[in-house]
């Protein structure tokens, strides 16, 4: 299967000068050697050779005296040219007619054997010289050597052997077809999913109607898995369907069916994909073929991981994983095991996720695709990120890019580039930003929701407040069913409260209520963010609600304990402690406050200790911080907020946020009053 590489004349001179010398006989079998390969063995150069044996074992000597071959070291029946390059001049020489003649006579001379590695030389010899007649042959062998290489997870091999069998002259339409679709479906495999769309799409012009299905149902698995959001796979797949002749009770047609409601949640009709999808389990579960009921189970699980649907796609796809690894379908168990993880971690079920990641450890390694690889990187990476493993979890999310590359044209830069912020936020890598941005910044061409993630990072009021007004102002329903809702959702919802927006957090609120008692993440582990009553917690307190918000916060602890997740733990304490603090609950908040810096502090998680620190308690009277002492003294100086803010070098909304807690501290109604208890208690300096 080797390519002819272009050998440069002057290397091409030599070799025809070295063979010219030899004579005609030797030049002969000299280029029989090369069609059998780079390297060779006697005896089938000897089988091949219509010499007799004298001349050809002649022939190997001269050769090897003039530096064209030489004997492999420790085999008394193996040689191999020089170079590469040595045996392409020799052949890049012969004539068209003369290779196929000679590729006949190898493939003849191989024939005979027993050993089953020498199937995929038959298959090359004889696909090169089937014009002579050779056409089974040719035929035969090149899907038996696809066959081994799909069982050895040579996919690219294997969709190569398929696709140069359907490119025989002598096939049928449906014997084409039939190649055609299984190169296809090794492509898909081996990670290359444009590669195999633009087959399958080919395919599906086809005049028979059960090739259009066919090509329909893998121009859909080609698509679903790098997640592309349109309406081709579905248009596909309704045309072939309507177009097939079969009825429900045709194994075939509720696999399509199944893949149709597939297409339709990536097309963005998650309502009408569920009911198909239902349809097709319907079907299958009245049928007898185990296979359909895999496939239909297997394609009813993308379609969104809403807080309302994760319970029953947890039971979905736990029911699946039985089905696939009873069946030894490890394809089938890695999307099990992919969506069984998503969903076990949002319902916050940690035995659950720990037997899922097993799972597409497991499938991931025995099934040998790209895909699966780079799922399981992800999870491993979220699972590492939520142990408070940040070093761990950036090796895997760049194994997660790395094995991504391998899947053709459709990248996963995207995926990579939010696991490195959601890392680095924690570990207060995204400081060094500060200094470029501020918040002017023009919204064209980038991904707002991730600009605002960085403006709230970075302190940038100006910022935040343009981008979450943008924001807001869109139809925030119409993107609920969307992958990244979760994360922009979070991302707007810590902005509106580090702001303080009490009309933005009402506006958000009901959104995030519908993740109740659940974990909140976005995407194949790419950004994860903990229990979402957290946030209800936050929104709580925000609006006075405080029996509310200590029932947010309790709940929350509770999720983030027992799923083992030490980032979030210590962030639901520090959020804890600063509610308690601000009304006035100062031994709670040490505590709490205590707690997290103790978990925070060995891992590094910075984002956590910036917090504390703001509540730390100092040698102020009523609790008072020593940030909140030299807040308290520039307010009675008069100044604003934001003047209070360029002082200190914080954020005029970091300087507010102290405010509001002098004032509760103290008792103070107001600013004036404010100013009045510092110069009461002797804090002007």
């Amino acid at each position: 299967m080797s390519s002819h590489r272009s050998v440069p004349s002057s290397i091409g001179d030599a070799i025809a000068g070295r063979l010219a010398g030899l004579g005609t006989g030797v030049r002969e079998i000299v280029e029989q050697a090369a069609v059998l390969g780079e390297t060779f063995d006697l005896p089938a150069l000897i089988a091949s050779s219509d010499a007799d044996l004298a001349v050809t074992l002649a022939a190997v000597d001269s050769a090897e005296g003039v530096g064209l071959i030489r004997a492999v070291q420790g085999s008394d029946v193996e040689f191999s040219f020089v170079h590469a390059l040595t045996r392409e001049a020799v052949v890049a020489r012969m004539a068209a007619s003369r290779l196929r003649i000679l590729h006949a006579r190898a493939a003849k001379a191989l024939e005979g054997r027993a050993d089953p590695s020498v199937i995929p030389r038959l298959a090359n010899h004889y696909l090169l010289a089937h014009v002579l007649g050779y056409h089974e042959q040719a035929l035969r062998y090149a899907q038996e050597a696809a066959r081994i290489a799909e069982h050895s997870l040579a996919y690219e091999d294997a969709a190569s052997w398929y696709e140069r069998a359907a490119s025989l002259p002598e096939l049928s339409r449906a014997e084409r077809a039939g190649m055609q679709l299984r190169s296809a479906a090794n492509h898909v495999r081996a990670g290359d999913f444009a590669r195999a769309r633009g087959m399958y799409e080919d395919i599906s012009s086809s005049e028979d109607p059960m090739v259009r299905l066919e090509a329909a149902i893998g121009y859909e698995d080609a698509n679903w898995r790098p997640g592309l959001a349109d309406s081709k796979a579905a248009d596909l797949l309704a045309s072939a369907l309507e177009s097939c002749g079969l009825d429900a009770g045709d194994p075939r047609y509720v696999r399509a069916l199944g893949s149709f409601g597939r297409a339709l949640a990536f097309a963005g009709e998650t309502a009408r994909a569920r009911d198909v999808s239902s349809l097709a389990i319907d079907y299958a579960r009245t049928g007898d073929d185990p296979a359909v009921l895999l496939h239909a189970l297997e394609t009813s699980l993308w379609h969104g991981l809403t807080p309302e649907m994760c319970e029953h796609q947890l039971d979905r796809s736990t029911e699946l994983s039985r089905m696939a690894l009873s069946r030894r379908d490890y394809e089938a168990l890695g999307s099990a095991a992919h969506f069984r993880a998503l969903a076990s971690y949002q319902a916050g079920r940690p035995e659950d996720l720990a037997a899922a990641a097993a799972d597409m450890q497991r499938a991931g390694q025995t099934c040998g695709q790209p895909f699966f690889s780079f799922v399981g990187a992800c999870a491993h990476g979220g699972l590492a990120y939520l142990r408070g493993d940040f070093e761990g979890a950036e090796r895997w999310a760049e194994m997660a890019v790395r094995t991504g590359g391998l899947l053709g044209s459709d990248t996963t830069e995207g995926s990579y580039g939010v696991q490195m912020f959601m890392i680095r936020r924690e570990t207060g890598a995204l400081k060094r930003f500060s200094g470029f941005v501020d918040g002017s910044e023009t919204f064209a061409g980038r991904w707002l929701p991730g600009l605002l993630a960085l403006y709230t990072e970075l302190d940038c009021e100006r910022g935040m407040t343009r981008a979450l007004n943008q924001l807001l102002s869109r139809n925030l329903g119409e993107r609920t069913e969307a992958a990244r809702w979760p994360m922009e959702l979070m991302f707007m919802v810590e902005a509106a409260l580090a702001l303080e927006n009490r009309e933005a957090v009402h506006t958000l609120r009901p959104f995030v209520a519908r993740y109740q008692g659940k974990n909140v993440m976005a995407g194949q582990f790419v950004a994860i963010f903990g229990s979402a009553d957290r946030y209800l917690g936050r929104i709580a307190a925000l609006s006075g609600e405080i029996d509310a918000a200590e029932a947010y916060f309790s709940s929350a602890l509770e999720m983030d304990r027992r799923m083992g997740s030490v980032v979030h733990v210590a962030e639901t304490l520090a959020r804890r402690a600063e509610f308690a603090l601000a009304h006035g609950s100062t031994g709670p908040a040490a505590q709490w406050a205590a707690q997290a810096r103790a978990i925070a502090e060995p891992i590094g998680q910075t984002r956590v200790i910036d917090l504390l620190d703001v509540l730390v308690a100092a040698d102020g009277p009523d609790g008072l911080t020593e940030r909140e002492v030299e807040v308290l003294r520039l307010l009675a100086e008069g100044l604003s907020n934001r003047a209070i803010g360029e002082r200190l070098y914080i954020s005029s909304n970091t300087a507010a946020n102290h405010v509001r807690s002098i004032l509760l501290k103290t008792g103070a109604a107001n600013r004036t009053q404010a100013a009045m208890y510092a110069a009461d208690h002797e804090l002007l300096g």
